[in-house]
C-alpha cells in the first residue's frame, strides 16, 4: 500500500490548534507517531459515502435509550477484565477507538498507515491541553467526568506523574464497572487515582470539587444529548480552576457542506450532544465564565468528529 502523504508537525499545529507554540514534549510524542496516510480513490470515496449513508439510515442506537446503561456497564466491564489479566495500558483503550478505519482529517477522509492513528492523535490533543492549560497553571487535582475505561486519566498519569508533585486524579462515571476499573488502575500504579459513581444528568450537588482543580470531559457529554445544563450549572458552582470539553459540537458543522452534513445526520440520529456551545457562550455573555479556547480540531472518526475543544474558566 502506498501511503504517499504525511502530516508533518507544521500541519498538525496549524490545522489542529492554529499555533506553533507547542512544547518539546508535544514534538517528541508527535515524532513517535506514524502519520503517513493515503487519500481515497474516487471509487473508494464513493463506496465509503454509500456505506456511511446506509449506516446512518439503519442505525438504531440512541443515547436516550435506557438500555444504554447496561451497554456501557458491559463495555467497561470488558476493559476491567482485560486490565485484570494484563495490567497493560492497551487493555483500557476504549473499543470505540477502532483500528484500521478511515478517519476524518481537515475536511476529508484519509486512510492512515498507522492502525491506531485516531488513538494516537487523541493523545496528542491531550498533551496540548495538559501542557498549555493544566501543567503551566500548576494544577494538581484532575477530575474526569464520564471517565469510562480511564484511558485519558492513565495517559495523564503516565505522562505527568514525575512532573506534578502531589498529583490527585478522580474518575467519575455513572456505571460501577468504570468506577471499579479506575480504582484498580490506581491500586496497581500505587497512586492517588480513585473512582466515584456520578450521574451527570442528575449531578450530586453535595460532591465538592477541590480548589486548584481541572475538570474535563472527553466524548462523554455527547451521551447527554440536550440534558447537560444541570451538569454545567453544577460545575459553575464548584471551586474549579479550569474546565475543558473534548466533545462533538454539532454547532461547528456547516450543513451546506456534504462532508459536514453526513456528520450532522449521524450526530442527530444518535441523539448526541446539542446546545453545549451556545450555553457556554451565554454564560460568557452573562459574565459567569471566560472561554479561553473554542475550536473544531478538524479531526474525527468515520461518522463524525468527536474532537471539538472548548476550554473555560470561572470569572472571579
Amino acid at each position: 500500500m502506498n501511503y504517499d502523504h504525511k502530516i508533518n508537525l507544521e500541519d498538525a499545529t496549524s490545522i489542529f490548534f492554529q499555533t506553533d507554540d507547542v512544547s518539546d514534549r508535544f514534538k517528541t510524542f508527535f515524532e513517535s507517531i506514524d502519520t503517513r496516510y493515503r487519500v481515497l480513490s474516487k471509487q473508494e470515496n464513493k463506496n465509503l459515502l454509500a456505506e456511511i449513508e446506509n449506516k446512518i439510515i439503519n442505525d438504531k442506537k440512541n443515547v436516550s435509550d435506557p438500555s444504554r446503561h447496561k451497554v456501557w456497564f458491559n463495555g467497561w466491564k470488558e476493559n476491567l477484565e482485560a486490565f485484570r489479566k494484563s495490567k497493560s495500558t492497551d487493555s483500557v483503550t476504549p473499543k470505540f477507538l477502532r483500528p484500521n478505519n478511515p478517519v476524518r482529517f481537515n475536511g476529508d477522509f484519509i486512510i492512515p498507515s498507522n492502525p491506531f492513528f485516531e488513538r494516537d492523535i487523541s493523545k496528542l490533543f491531550q498533551i496540548f491541553i495538559y501542557d498549555n492549560f493544566v501543567f503551566k497553571n500548576e494544577i494538581t487535582k484532575i477530575y474526569e467526568f464520564g471517565c469510562g475505561s480511564g484511558f485519558n486519566l492513565l495517559f495523564f498519569l503516565e505522562f505527568y506523574k514525575d512532573m506534578i508533585p502531589n498529583m490527585s486524579l478522580v474518575g467519575l462515571d455513572f456505571v460501577q464497572s468504570s468506577v471499579d476499573l479506575i480504582n484498580e488502575i490506581g491500586k496497581h500504579h500505587q497512586c492517588d487515582l480513585t473512582g466515584k459513581l456520578f450521574d451527570m444528568k442528575k449531578p450530586d450537588k453535595s460532591y465538592e470539587i477541590k480548589e486548584n482543580s481541572c475538570v474535563f470531559t472527553a466524548c462523554a457529554l455527547e451521551q447527554l444529548g440536550r440534558e447537560h445544563h444541570n451538569f454545567i450549572d453544577y460545575l459553575v458552582q464548584q471551586d474549579l480552576k479550569i474546565c475543558f470539553h473534548l466533545e462533538p459540537i454539532i454547532e461547528n458543522y456547516d450543513a451546506r457542506n456534504p462532508f459536514d452534513k453526513m456528520a450532522i445526520d449521524f450526530h442527530t440520529k444518535r441523539g448526541y450532544l446539542e446546545g453545549l456551545k451556545p450555553y457556554l457562550h451565554k454564560l460568557k455573555r452573562d459574565g459567569i465564565i471566560n472561554i479561553m479556547f473554542d475550536k473544531r480540531l478538524m479531526f474525527g472518526s468515520l461518522f463524525h468528529e468527536g474532537y471539538h475543544l472548548i476550554i473555560w474558566s470561572k470569572n472571579d
